[in-house]
């Protein structure tokens, strides 16, 4: 237990700490490609600790997940800027629904009753937390929902990609797959950051980023360690379900980023849709 409740705090910490990179002032896409540096480098160290055989599988998948993650990373940022780390978050968490979806018609897997209305709660919860104004008090925009969904539809797709490497069976494979997933969204993060001609990396973005990292690295081999002790129906939603009130609660306390009454409605739908869907 003491293993899954730090996986809980870890996976959680993230998402945090991104956004208080943010409300400090700090270049985050910056922060965010050493993120990835340092998160594809401890992988890739743990790979080399490990020595498993390589596999072209493990590349491939890790390559097309990597060029998705980070497009997730940049319509996180907006996201948590335009409706708080709550809305946002939950989101995120939602998108589980993504693979779950892919599931019942890639791989026939049947939804049972309890499922199904996880499922549909979470139709419900997902309209409560796009007309929710969020801590910026603005006006709903057709933009603004657009971002927010393409920030579902997408995260959803990174699970999915999880999903994929899992039904390979390459589970000696995971240290290379995460080593090439992280190393190739740094490369896109690195390209968006040029692109946008954001001021030069600093100190300050190297430290953040390395804490950013750090989560996102521990996060990913808790999880692991977590799913050999754990059946990942057990897991995932006690772990996107509890995150995602500690998140809420932490932001309200600590930056008083409370969300109005449509989303505090959703969030609690999605809390239970979330559980429901993962049963």
């Amino acid at each position: 237990m003491l293993i899954f409740g730090a996986t809980i705090l870890v996976n959680t910490a993230f998402g945090l700490i991104v956004r208080a990179a943010q409300r400090a002032g700090v270049n985050v896409l910056a922060a965010g490609v050493v993120n990835y540096i340092f998160a594809s480098s401890t992988f890739w160290v743990v790979y080399w600790l490990l020595k498993p055989p390589a596999a072209t599988g493990a590349l491939s998948i890790g390559a097309v997940a990597g060029s998705i993650y980070f497009v997730a990373y940049l319509l996180l940022l907006p996201a948590m800027q335009l409706r708080g780390v709550a809305i946002a978050l939950a989101f995120v968490r939602l998108s589980v629904i993504i693979p779950l979806a892919a599931a019942m018609l890639i791989w026939r897997e049947a939804p049972d009753t309890i499922k199904t209305c996880g499922i549909v709660l979470a139709l419900l919860a997902l309209p409560l937390l796009s007309l929710d104004r969020g801590v910026s008090s603005t006006r709903l925009t057709g933009g603004n929902i657009a971002l927010l969904m393409s920030l579902f539809f997408v995260n959803g797709t990174c699970l999915l990609m999880s999903k994929w490497f899992q039904s390979t069976g390459l589970v000696a494979q995971r240290p290379l797959y995460l080593a090439t997933v992280f190393c190739v969204a740094g490369l896109g993060l690195t390209v968006a950051w040029m692109i946008t001609r954001c001021e030069a990396l600093g100190y300050r973005e190297i430290g953040w980023g390395i804490a950013i990292g750090a989560a996102n690295a521990g996060s990913n081999l808790l999880i692991l360690y977590t799913l050999d002790m754990f059946l990942a129906s057990v897991m995932f939603p006690i772990l996107a379900a509890v995150g995602l009130s500690l998140a809420t609660v932490f932001a309200a306390l600590a930056w008083r980023e409370i969300p109005g009454r449509l989303g505090w409605s959703g969030i609690v739908i999605a809390v239970a849709a979330i559980i429901l869907a993962n049963r």
